[in-house]
């Protein structure tokens, strides 16, 4: 008879202490690693989002900026950590475009990621020097057929999300041009503004200063709609080019966390950047504030990889392992 009663009470009591730990997260402080230095926009997001997160949900978030190997170091050690829900790691642009270039990875970018939420996008656009005479797409298509293949372009390197759009630009458009690779977008934009490159996709906030001052001039943004901060430049897809490439960042987990607490923290994530403070200080580094679900994130990254791996493959990029 007591092992009749024993066997009815155990499995009440597992959902009973499986319902405590469910109400308990957090109950020590978590770990948010960064993928870039301080001062950028994942370090940004990570502190305006980790830091309302912490007080929501009353413990401590330690901010941990692991840059490097575009971002693969801080990946590679998210993929590492218990799936607990005490790791979190911002996730951005290189994340699924590392792959898509082949490089190779301490991590699979699918099966050992928890995505959560994507927080910011990041618009690019087509700049061009003053001495270019082009104020549309198809003036500059026209410009860059007339000059032979000669026309230059700068990025922020190698297998950039901005070099791959100019890429996927020219392909469709037909015109051949000279790519100049940059240790970034900052020196990429010094060189196009000091006229040594002709044109550069880049971020809209490292050159939104200098369109104002007509130091260069917005041909077309890379988003499907027009950006609040340059509501004056088109879309390529206004233009006839259907090209869309923001940058973007959001924050993910090892794979396994459990679906409460990834419920929870999306639920943190959405109605924190709904915040009129944190939508502002987004915007300071040129973002766009988003929320998605998890499974809207996880098809992003999907979609991010296959469209990229095309680029690559057509444009036959090859990058230093």
């Amino acid at each position: 008879m007591l092992t009749l009663v024993r066997n009815a009470i155990l499995p009440v009591l597992l959902l009973v202490a499986q319902s405590v730990c469910a109400q308990s997260y957090p109950t020590k402080p978590i770990r948010l690693i960064i993928d870039f230095p301080p001062g950028g926009p994942s370090d940004t997001l990570a502190r305006v989002v980790g830091e309302r997160i912490a007080v929501a949900l009353g413990q401590p978030v330690v901010f941990d900026n692991r840059p490097g190997a575009n971002g693969i170091i801080a990946y590679g050690l998210a993929a590492r950590a218990p799936a607990d829900g005490y790791t979190l790691t911002i996730l951005s642009t290189p994340f699924p475009l590392n792959a898509a270039l082949g490089r190779k990875l301490p991590f699979d970018t699918v099966k050992d990621f928890t995505p959560i939420s994507l927080i910011a996008n990041y618009p690019n656009l087509l700049v061009v020097h003053p001495t270019v005479p082009a104020r549309t797409v198809s003036e500059f298509v026209a410009f860059a057929k007339s000059k032979a293949g000669t026309v230059t372009y700068g990025s922020s390197g190698t297998g950039s999300v901005q070099h791959l759009a100019m890429e996927q630009v020219r392909r469709i458009a037909g015109f051949e041009a000279v790519h100049v690779p940059y240790a970034g977008s900052a020196p990429a934009v010094t060189n196009l503004v000091g006229g040594h490159v002709q044109s550069s996709i880049t971020i809209l906030v490292t050159v939104i200063a200098h369109m104002r001052a007509g130091r260069v001039r917005g041909i077309a943004i890379l988003s499907e709609s027009r950006s609040a901060q340059a509501p004056e430049v088109p879309t390529f897809i206004e233009s006839g080019i259907n090209v869309v490439a923001p940058g973007w960042g959001g924050i993910g987990a090892p794979a396994g966390v459990p679906g409460r607490i990834v419920k929870q923290l999306n639920a943190e994530v959405a109605r924190i950047v709904k915040l009129p403070e944190v939508q502002e200080r987004i915007l300071t580094v040129g973002g766009e504030p988003r929320h998605s679900t998890p499974q809207e994130f996880v098809a992003l990254i999907r979609s991010e990889y296959d469209r990229w791996l095309t680029v690559v493959q057509q444009a036959g990029v090859k990058i230093d392992n």
